[in-house]
């Protein structure tokens, strides 16, 4: 038996987290946290110690499968691809560019994120979409007009801070404050601020884990949380409570800002938030009095109504009480990699121009998702035509189930690129089997920016892949020579690499890190450290003379599009509706689950075992539902049946239900046949959209619950 150390890989779980994994003929045998590994320090979570359930599962992808009449079939690797390529060669030849669209999911890492991009980009499509434009996007619609650069993504300190505002997220299940933030020991973080004397304030609708050891948790309606930032904005400036210094050395238009609040009565917020006027004007006054604060948020306001406003302002109350590029503020690690720059490299030849639907602009590589159901479902002589999915599953993920399923449908061309059998694999022409982590090694230059301090850490190969599978970079690399497209839409490298392997080289991934690590450290010497490379010190201050991207260098708070833009939010707020009393929110995790990658592992599914409709006992009371009642939610997108369970923890007029369930489709494993769960997805439109982003909402869907006679109740 061998044991190596590495991280853990379920999906795209942000802390990475250090891991002995035990290695036995060729398998993976055993798995236990590694006290030593310099970030996560002996942490892991459930998840991570069923990493060898998901690479030894035995109903993994193995082969090559087509669609034929019983369903898929297994083909060969040669067949497969020579077929894919044609078939995309002629629908770009018939339709156009744009009919050919990439799309990679959270369990992508840095090189099939740079594939996926760089395959679609090659064809001369705009059309590379991404998770991150259903959860993240409006994080760097913010970066780019207010610092420079849509990927200077500020991240916050607790270690040293004395205020945390948190704002729909739940770092204590999500190991994390902010997507991508590498804080397994976060719960030890906040703790810290407590015995420094500082508080910890929770926004959230629902009494989550972190609210529960929290010193005060805000029970906000949902999808209001820019007017609370806006009230706690002008309670400060009123007061003069922001640091002018700072303010005046590095920021413009916070006079833009005085002039919007000026305009909001505090006790409309306080009304319309439900949270009261005096607790927003003790914590806008002791956020900005704190020796250090910060305030951040997660995916139940990034999925919410006013999102990119919404983070602007998060944006503007760091910088107005001087707590950017601070300790204990928000800062940016400018980690191994320039990745800004690195981006920049990576898409030179890129097709930049907006989503078809709707003009949205392309951020983090690509258009939003929410408009490929509308571009694929439209009689466009150039709408999409053809997807290839890596590391994704469209259709438990992506809003407005029906409209999804009947866009896949449609398609010319579906080709799913993963690890299981997947629920979106039921919709594929082809399914085509990926290595995991294990099988194949790798660095993740991608997230390097959100480490804790400028680090690297190579993840080791540890076993051959199973069965035939393959590393996403063999696979796109032979479909790209299929198809006719240079490989990673780079013609001179692509030339190259032909070459080489005319003479018996092989253009490998190695290639890329070693390009990478060029001036760092060379792939061998990291290879060698178990315990990753540290490159230094953070060294805060140096971002307002080294980082930041505007002309002028300083924090744009008021970009006017931004500026009008809140105008008219603050003129028409979320209102509460007759016909759909109730407010959805579906962002909460849960420790055993990752999006629906864990349901394929027996033990995380017999945990999880599925989802349920969360409400209040007093709402409950109301409409005479009973816990573990089936009831039926209906939205204006859809209706669902699912299972009620009451909870105090759940704000009244809220229901809370959990995502990326709903598996009921041909493909998947035992597991997620076992425990299917209920789509919330079609409770949520895909033409309900943030103005600058596309992101669409998740949280804040009006609805309305009515409980259904026993014998009567079939859950959908």
């Amino acid at each position: 038996m061998e044991r190596h150390r590495t991280t853990c890989k379920i999906g795209a779980c942000e802390p990475f987290c250090g891991v002995e994994i035990d290695v036995s003929e060729g398998r993976l045998t055993g798995i236990r946290p590694n006290p030593d590994h310099p970030i996560t320090k002996g942490y892991a979570c459930i998840k991570g110690m069923h990493v060898p359930d998901y690479v030894n599962h035995p109903e993994r992808l193995l082969r090559p499968m087509a669609q034929g009449p019983a369903g898929l079939e297994a083909v060969a690797w040669e067949d497969a691809t020579r077929d894919i390529g044609e078939r995309l060669q002629k629908i770009r030849k018939e339709h156009g560019p744009r009919s050919i669209a990439t799309y990679w999911g959270n369990a992508a890492d840095s090189v099939s994120i740079t594939l996926a991009n760089t395959f679609c980009h090659a064809f001369g499509s705009p059309n590379s979409f991404n998770v991150l434009s259903l959860e993240y996007t409006d994080r760097g619609a913010v970066a780019h007009r207010v610092l420079g650069n849509e990927n200077l993504i500020l991240q916050p300190d607790a270690d040293r801070a004395s205020f945390a505002l948190l704002l729909g997220t739940n770092p204590l299940v999500t190991q994390g404050m902010t997507l991508l933030q590498r804080r397994p020991h976060v719960g030890a973080a906040l703790a810290g601020i407590r015995k420094r004397g500082g508080r910890v304030v929770v926004v959230d609708p629902r009494r989550t884990e972190t609210a529960r050891v929290a010193d005060e948790h805000l029970a906000i309606r949902p999808g209001t949380d820019l007017f609370l930032l806006v009230a706690m904005i002008r309670r400060i400036l009123d007061r003069g409570l922001h640091d002018r210094r700072f303010v005046e050395r590095h920021a413009t238009g916070v006079d833009a800002w005085r002039d919007v609040c000026s305009q909001v009565d505090p006790a409309w917020v306080a009304d319309l938030t439900g949270i009261p006027r005096d607790v927003i004007d003790r914590t806008a006054e002791s956020f900005a009095q704190a020796d250090a604060a910060f305030a951040t948020t997660r995916v139940g306001v990034q999925t919410s109504f006013n999102t990119t406003l919404t983070e602007w302002a998060v944006l503007a109350l760091n910088a107005i009480t001087g707590n950017v590029d601070r300790a204990g503020g928000v800062y940016f690690n400018p980690g191994a990699f320039d990745v800004p720059s690195l981006i920049e490299r990576f898409s030179r030849r890129r097709n930049p121009a907006p989503s078809r639907v709707g003009r949205y602009p392309q951020i983090f590589g690509g258009p939003p998702a929410s408009v490929f159901a509308d571009d694929v479902l439209s009689e466009s002589p150039d709408r999409i035509r053809a997807l290839v999915v890596v590391a994704g599953n469209p259709v438990i993920t992506f809003p407005d189930t029906k409209r999804i399923e009947a866009a896949l449908r449609r398609l010319d061309l579906l080709v799913c690129i993963d690890i299981f059998p997947s629920d979106t694999c039921a919709f594929a022409d082809y399914a085509l089997p990926a290595a995991t982590l294990y099988e194949k090694g790798g660095l993740h230059f991608l997230t390097s920016n959100f480490e804790p301090r400028p680090y690297l850490e190579w993840k080791p190969k540890l076993i051959e892949p199973r069965g035939e599978a393959r590393s996403e970079w063999q696979i796109v690399k032979d479909l790209s020579r299929a198809a006719g497209v240079p490989f990673l839409n780079d013609p001179r490298l692509d030339r190259a690499a032909r070459w080489m392997e005319a003479v018996g080289f092989e253009f490998s991934e190695s290639m890329l890190y070693r390009y990478l690590l060029l001036g760092k450290t060379g792939l061998g010497s990291l290879q060698r450290k178990d315990a990753g490379m540290e490159l230094g010190e953070l060294v805060l201050g140096r971002f307002f003379t080294d980082t930041i991207r505007t002309d002028d260098r300083k924090l744009h708070l008021a970009p006017p599009e931004f500026v009008g833009a809140l105008r008219e939010s603050l003129a028409d707020p979320p209102e509460a509706r007759v016909d759909f009393p109730f407010v959805l929110i579906s962002g909460a995790r849960r420790l055993a689950s990752y999006n629906s990658w864990t349901h394929h592992i027996e033990a995380l599914a017999d945990k999880l075992r599925g989802n349920w409709a969360t409400l209040h006992p007093e709402d409950a009371a109301k409409l005479g539902i009973r816990e573990g009642q089936l009831v039926r939610v209906a939205s204006a997108a859809g209706e669902i049946e699912i299972e009620a369970r009451l909870s105090p923890d759940v704000r009244r007029g809220v229901v809370a239900i959990h995502q990326f369930w709903g598996h009921r489709y041909k493909t998947g494993t035992s597991a997620t046949r076992r425990y299917p769960g209920v789509n919330v997805n079609h409770l949520h439109s895909d033409r309900v959209r943030d103005r600058f982003t596309g992101m669409p909402v998740f949280n804040g869907t009006p609805c309305r619950i009515v409980p259904l006679p026993e014998s009567d109740a079939q859950p959908t």
